[in-house]
């Protein structure tokens, strides 16, 4: 008799383990899931394709603080501030010109998602 208790308190056992052990692996692919979601959701790349005009609008105006604060501040003329002006001009240009590509890339994106409605629209209308 004692033998049975043994064994059934065994198999409750291994039952609860297993249930022990199926929780655990949901609870990692939740914990997995959220940490891919959150990581997604604030990633520049996916800020930027959210919300491209702000972005843009708001390089454009940061472009131009720095440009008009260059300007009207005195510059020195050793070769350090030669230099950092230098430095200044070319990442400014550097950013203009990732502005404008990313401003082309999305403009081309919404075309092509356009244009591929369109056409599975007139392919429907054709088949019927």
């Amino acid at each position: 008799m004692s033998e049975e208790k043994i064994d059934e308190l065994e198999k409750k056992k291994q039952e609860l383990e297993g249930e022990l052990n199926k929780i655990q692996g949901e609870l990692d692919n939740s914990i997995d899931q959220v940490r891919e979601d959150v990581s997604s959701s604030l990633s520049p790349k996916n800020i930027i394709r959210k919300h491209p005009l702000p972005i843009v609008g708001a390089s454009a105006l940061i472009g131009f603080l720095l440009g008009h604060k260059r300007r009207s501040s005195t510059t020195s003329t050793d070769k350090g501030g030669d230099f950092s002006g230098a430095l200044l001009s070319e990442l400014k240009r550097l950013a203009t010109r990732k502005a404008i590509n990313f401003a082309t890339d999305y403009v081309e994106n919404i075309l092509e998602e356009k244009a591929e409605e369109h056409l599975s629209s007139s392919n429907g209308a054709q088949e019927e």
